[in-house]
């Protein structure tokens, strides 16, 4: 997965990725390992179901183009009753709208709740990185560190070590920073916040 240099990129990158690409992801999946019996149980019943969750989430993400109480109502409630990709893309485009507005404690609920529906491990990562930053600015460091304990793929090292040195800098824990920040600059996809880490690096040495 490419390198994106701003986490908005990155959220908006998987947002298009699997309004693009998700269904047909979900079905190859299924005619790869369901063979013949897996492929007629899914057109029985999941491949409606999956398409009607498209469909409704296209609308809902058009509404919060204009994100009104009254549009983000609809989301949320999307999002509530859609145990899926699109329930969890929902929860992401609620957690940004709340995170725009500074409201740090629904943007926590909602990256939560994405967490939870989400079964694609990338997304989880990112979600988990991004759940992880919002914890830090509420000052749940402890709950932050356990969203990046959740970060498995090895694409994501940097960041998360970046993150990680972050949260043990607030904790007071500057040793523990201080690794996590070389940590973050020994891994091969760390030229976007390289420039960051060494700041902090060098404030943490002051």
């Amino acid at each position: 997965m490419e390198v994106y240099s701003t986490e908005n990129e990155q959220v908006d990158a998987i947002k298009q990725f699997f309004k693009n690409y998700g269904l047909t992801i979900v079905l190859a999946a299924v005619i790869g390992f369901g063979g013949v019996f897996g492929w007629k149980y899914w057109q029985s019943h999941q491949t409606n179901r999956l398409q009607e969750s498209a469909g409704a989430f296209a609308t809902v993400s058009e509404a919060l183009a204009k994100p009104t109480p009254e549009n983000i109502a609809l989301a949320e409630k999307f999002a509530t009753e859609t145990n899926d990709i699109y329930g969890a893309l929902a929860s992401l485009e609620l957690a940004q709208i709340a995170i725009d507005a500074n409201d740090l404690v629904n943007g926590e609920r909602h990256l939560t709740n994405a967490v939870a529906k989400v079964k694609n491990d990338a997304f989880a990562d990112m979600l988990n990185l991004r759940l992880a930053r919002v914890q830090l600015a509420l000052d749940k460091t402890d709950a932050a560190l356990v969203s990046l304990e959740q970060v498995k793929g090895k694409a994501w090292n940097g960041m998360k070590n970046y993150i990680r040195g972050d949260v043990l800098a607030k904790k007071g824990d500057n040793a523990g920073a201080t690794a996590a920040y070389r940590s973050a600059l020994t891994d091969e996809n760390a030229g976007a916040i390289r420039s960051l880490v060494e700041l902090k690096l060098n404030n943490l040495s002051n």
